[in-house]
């Protein structure tokens, strides 16, 4: 697995932006089959588990297969997921690592753990 570095702005009302730096995972296509495998993998066990539960079955186990199946595409088509952010809170100027979950989009908002306030981490325009 590849890790990238991305430079990237974190603003916050009423304050200057502030600069960051996002470290991303650049999935290749087998890692990306391997997490889409294990997601309808859990979604399979899911509905093998509930099917011999009398009525639950009924409805339990499609939906278990369509979740299953549907988070398995869109984990396929994940090519780069967030690690993690490194930034100073622009309002308060704490420097801190945001844990940030998903895919790699943007922009994204983020809070701050020592004030509390909503943030917004955007690409660099220049």
């Amino acid at each position: 697995m590849e890790v990238r570095t991305v430079e990237l702005v974190l603003r916050g009302f009423g304050a200057p932006p502030a600069r960051a730096v996002a470290e991303l995972d650049v999935l290749n296509r087998q890692e990306r089959l391997k997490r889409a495998a294990l997601t309808f993998g859990a979604g399979l066990i899911a509905a093998l588990i509930a099917l011999p539960i009398p009525l639950v079955h009924f409805v339990f186990v499609p939906a278990a297969l369509l979740t299953g199946a549907t988070l398995a595409v869109l984990r396929l088509r994940q090519r780069e997921v967030f690690r993690g952010v490194s930034a100073s809170c622009p309002i308060c100027g704490k420097e801190q690592r945001f844990t940030v979950m998903g895919r790699f989009r943007l922009p994204r908002k983020l809070h701050c753990e020592s004030c509390h306030h909503q943030l917004q981490l955007e690409a660099v325009t220049t």
